[in-house]
């Protein structure tokens, strides 16, 4: 089944100009995914036109970069700066499950664009992004990036040292360094690494410094945090103006079961939130459906992970976060 989803969708985009892009402020996993599935393609179709185009990587994805072409200096990491869209017949959209999330130009929004677009993507996938049968999309991955690892096998499509790179580093930070991994990762990551392919040494690319600012923003969270009992769990509530994800990540590293933060953007709201792998488990709570149920009440943009999501949602609408802590109340 999964060789004739892979066959139907490589047949659909055969001698077409593509565009491969990914969720704004990328991070590694779609970094990595983009360059993977463009080096798949070419070397699949030998001479088909394929690009890449990134609205603005995260501050990680940044450092990452810059170390991996430290590394591996005649790796083409070049994107695309201007688009034309008459040049483009089938748009991919890699690890995002909402197509809301894709901001292709300050003067296009890629829902009213007449290109099909077909999404290769692990999460819960947004209602508006369904109903394409040649969607790739699994849940059953910690990453994108396997799906792609899956490509690369099926065909037998060679591999090279900076490609396997680049996946072995999305899987472990996916996976939350194998926090949230499952053991088809395991066994995936175990097919990436090597004599050529050193799990330290990617270690040591991913490691960055925390920064003055994100020390700041960890502090003002723990300073702030609100303490909600709900039987035998623990749910932190907190505000920062930045570095979301961190301090929620923090927050659970402390001892609480479940992490919500808030943050005030120009425009929107934006809400992460994070549970601990064993209490999604025993309860079925699952952060990205209940931020993508909510985000469609107010026109937003929400989901995510079991255990990781996001959301967003204009500053002018009625959203209150109790929603949010009500819904998450209901699973537990």
């Amino acid at each position: 089944m999964l060789k004739s989803r892979f066959e139907n969708f490589l047949s659909f985009i055969e001698n077409k100009k593509i565009l491969i892009t990914t969720h704004n402020l990328v991070d590694i996993d779609g970094l990595a995914s983009c360059f993977a599935l463009k080096s798949f393609l070419i070397q699949y179709f030998k001479n088909q036109q394929v690009s890449i185009y990134f609205t603005e990587l995260s501050a990680k994805s940044k450092i990452f970069l810059k170390k991996f072409s430290d590394i591996f200096p005649k790796f083409d990491v070049s994107s695309e700066t201007h688009l034309d869209f008459a040049l483009v017949d089938v748009i991919i959209i890699v690890d995002t499950n909402s197509l809301n999330q894709i901001g292709l130009s300050n003067k296009y929004d890629i829902l009213d664009l007449k290109i099909p677009n077909i999404v290769i993507d692990h999460h819960h996938l947004n209602e508006k992004s369904k109903g394409n049968p040649l969607n790739l999309t699994f849940e059953n991955y910690s990453s994108t990036a396997e799906i792609i690892l899956e490509l690369f096998e099926y065909f037998n499509i060679q591999l090279k040292t900076s490609i396997k790179t680049l996946m072995a580093a999305a899987i472990i930070t996916d996976s939350g360094f194998f926090k949230y991994a499952n053991n088809k990762t395991i066994h995936n990551i175990n097919k990436l690494i090597g004599e050529d392919v050193n799990f330290q040494n990617i270690l040591i690319l991913l490691k960055s410094e925390i920064d003055l600012s994100q020390k700041i923003a960890k502090i003002k969270g723990m300073q702030r945090v609100e303490l909600i009992r709900e039987g035998d769990y623990l749910i932190a509530i907190t505000n920062v103006s930045s570095f979301g994800s961190s301090v929620a990540s923090m927050l659970l590293k402390t001892g609480f079961d479940i992490a919500i933060v808030f943050s005030k953007e120009i425009n929107k709201y934006r809400i992460t939130a994070r549970a601990k792998k064993l209490i999604c488990l025993k309860t079925g709570l699952h952060l990205g459906k209940i931020f993508e149920e909510i985000s469609e009440q107010y026109n937003g943009n929400g989901g995510g992970h079991d255990g990781a999501a996001t959301l967003t949602v204009d500053k002018e609408s009625d959203f209150n976060i109790t929603q949010i802590i009500q819904r998450i109340k209901d699973n537990l």
